[in-house]
């Protein structure tokens, strides 16, 4: 069944919100690191997704320069989550770095959020009908299938 990807998006905001928070309330290394990884299988596969769909169309079909403003700045923060990750894949869970940059991941990625469902979804509301919404969500997950 066809959802919009705004709903998919928000749920799956919400699903990465909650992984963070057990990695920073768990005290186990082994749990700690299990849940980074699932967290950042997610992440990627989300920003991709969302990449190749939700922005692309606002950058490529809209032909306006605050639709393409968004999705650009967007990705730019994309790629700011993405070099985090890549910082905390090189260093050790234990180490008080791998938490210091972890808080920073954090921060960046609720930053975004709030960002991308503020301004990004108010533009795909403006710019798009409930119809192309619809389908751009199964253009999202059939995305995030085939990283899989």
């Amino acid at each position: 069944m066809s959802e919009s990807i705004l709903n998919t998006l928000k749920d799956e905001h919400r699903h990465s919100e909650e992984i963070m928070l057990q990695i920073e309330q768990s005290k186990d290394v082994v749990q700690k690191k299990e849940l980074y990884l699932q967290l950042k299988e997610d992440l990627l596969a989300h920003m991709e997704g969302e990449e190749r769909t939700l922005y692309a169309h606002l950058i490529d079909d809209v032909h306006d320069e605050e639709a393409e403003e968004v999705a650009l700045q967007a990705e730019d923060e994309h790629q700011e989550a993405r070099d985090l990750m890549s910082k905390l894949d090189n260093m050790g869970i234990e180490t008080v770095g791998w938490e210091t940059t972890f808080k920073e991941l954090k921060k960046c990625i609720i930053k975004h959020v709030e960002e991308e469902e503020s301004a990004l979804f108010a533009e795909a509301k403006e710019d798009f009908s409930k119809e192309e919404l619809m389908e751009f969500g199964d253009e999202f997950n059939e995305v995030k299938q085939h990283l899989s």
